[in-house]
């Protein structure tokens, strides 16, 4: 069973030190045959689609629907 994990929304990043994954069609900025899943903190939209457990690191995910900035994971305790 998929785990869906919200992202953090952050103010959009310096361009020299992140790198931005972005696209202008409403659809799933990634996708993989894992175990998690990653919505925008802000809209709730499926932003990376099973996924290994958070293996990307100074990438951020643009939102195709709200066009807020997500970074890290929020993981319950």
């Amino acid at each position: 069973m998929t785990k869906i994990i919200k992202l953090h929304v952050i103010p959009k990043p310096n361009l020299e030190q992140k790198t931005i994954f972005a696209i202008d069609d409403k659809d799933v900025l990634i996708r993989g045959v894992e175990l998690e899943s990653h919505v925008c903190g802000c809209c709730g939209f499926v932003l990376a689609e099973n996924i290994m457990v958070y293996n990307y690191h100074d990438v951020v995910l643009q939102c195709p629907n709200c066009k807020s900035y997500n970074g890290e994971p929020i993981y319950d305790s």
